[in-house]
């Protein structure tokens, strides 16, 4: 189930259209988002070599990291939705939080309990520095998963909370690539994963990469394309470090997102995996709905 239980890092929200990536809010303004996730998946990126019979007779291995069946018939079923939101401290500084809900199963043909779980996954906070605003944008952006999602360490199932903290550091580059109506931007970042103290888990730390260009060609219409990689290092339990619980997965999500009325997007996003290890495998369906305001309309201290 270890493929499963890394899925909950990799989980993230498709491109937003504003407010996105290295740029800051100006100071009193709040953007929101609400996202929905789905993904079904009979194949991932296997984590252990397995033998296969060869047309001559023989026998080979599947290298690891092949897209392979999973044993059993087995199906891996996902549903997620996502709150996040933004406030601008400064014009140079943010705050921001995100809170995900997840449904999740798994089945196949040795089991006649299905195991399943859902509620309210841990929670992440972040802050968002400017560093730099010419000739690039260039912003550090810190982080914090905090495990208040329910672990229940039970045979087979698939919790919702991880059961440990989790710290990001985060640089983010953006630039708008004037006179066209595009832009890009690059995100590099390290998670310190903590050690899940029920388990003895230690799931090993991971390094981020999320790559985006988009453009604008219409006032209500934005186009993107987003390359997402996560790579981990070992693992380690109960002392003993060890390679099976090493995680990669990479992503190419193109997006495409209406403006509806004023500051509010609708956006819809396909993210497919290019390749991994110990990671389900095929697309994620995402549509999102996004927002900004002026705080001072609610809460006059911040302007």
């Amino acid at each position: 189930m270890s493929g499963f239980r890394c899925l909950l890092a990799g989980l993230m929200a498709a491109p937003a259209p504003v407010d996105a990536g290295a740029w800051t809010l100006p100071k009193g303004r709040v953007w929101t988002k609400v996202s929905w996730f789905r993904q079904t998946a009979q194949e991932w990126y296997i984590d252990v070599p397995e033998p296969v019979l060869l047309d001559d007779g023989t026998f080979g291995t599947h290298s690891i990291g092949t897209r392979r069946p999973y044993r059993f018939n087995g199906e891996y079923d996902s549903r997620a939705l996502f709150i996040e939101g933004f406030l601008g401290v400064t014009d140079w500084f943010d705050l921001g939080v995100q809170v995900p809900y997840f449904d999740q199963a798994f089945e196949d043909d040795t089991r006649s309990d299905d195991p399943s779980d859902k509620g309210w996954s841990d929670m992440r906070v972040f802050a968002k520095t400017r560093l730099l605003q010419k000739p690039l944008l260039l912003t550090l952006k810190l982080g914090a998963k905090i495990p208040t999602g329910e672990f229940r360490n039970e045979e087979g199932l698939i919790p919702v909370g991880e059961g440990q903290w989790d710290f990001d550091v985060i640089v983010q580059a953006g630039r708008s690539l004037w006179p066209l109506p595009a832009y890009a931007n690059i995100d590099v970042g390290y998670r310190i994963r903590k050690i899940n103290e029920e388990i003895d888990r230690d799931p090993g730390d991971e390094w981020l990469v999320n790559a985006e260009i988009g453009a604008q060609p219409r006032s209500w219409l934005t186009m993107a394309l987003k390359y997402e990689l996560l790579r981990s290092g070992k693992g380690e339990t109960f002392g003993i470090r060890s390679a099976t619980l090493i995680k990669r997965i990479s992503y190419l999500a193109p997006t495409v997102a209406v403006r509806i009325r004023g500051d509010t997007w609708v956006e819809g996003a396909v993210r497919t995996s290019l390749g991994g290890r110990n990671f389900p495998a095929g697309r994620q369906w995402i549509i999102g709905v996004s927002t900004g305001f002026d705080a001072g309309r609610f809460l006059p201290g911040p302007r």
